[in-house]
């Protein structure tokens, strides 16, 4: 399957999977609209704990993840939920976005840094960008 069929869908087509570790109620609102207007299957989790039940059980292409995520904030959830889907992309969420950060998160094997509040143009380009590289 192309990573274009599992962005846009089709008649049996499987969609995009991305998984929402947000804490912040108003950004998990923000994040399903954008998810739903663009046709991704997503999960929503609050903590890193619920999020990796959740990978053991559903996989997915992308992970989205706040930067104050608890318990151990966005290092440790990178590890963790890495163990469960080593091959999703993942995308730190944070208010605080500068090259620094950028070039931590890619180290520590991310592949990019959304700004706070999320924006449904920058969200999207990143998330299917992230999906072309995962496929």
């Amino acid at each position: 399957m192309s990573w274009l069929s599992k962005i846009i869908g089709g008649p049996g087509e499987q969609r995009l999977r991305v998984l929402a570790v947000l804490p912040n109620p108003p950004d998990r609102a923000a994040f399903a609209g954008i998810a739903a207007h663009a046709r991704w299957e997503v999960r929503m989790a609050s903590t890193c704990d619920s999020a990796e039940e959740i990978l053991k059980h559903h996989p997915v292409d992308v992970i989205v993840c706040d930067r104050d995520v608890k318990p151990a904030g966005w290092r440790g959830a990178i590890e963790a939920l890495s163990t469960h889907a080593p091959h999703s992309r993942f995308i730190l969420s944070t208010p605080a976005n500068d090259d620094k950060l950028w070039l931590e998160v890619i180290e520590r094997g991310g592949y990019d840094v959304l700004s706070t509040p999320l924006h449904e143009d920058r969200v999207i380009r990143a998330i299917n960008q992230a999906a072309k590289q995962h496929s």
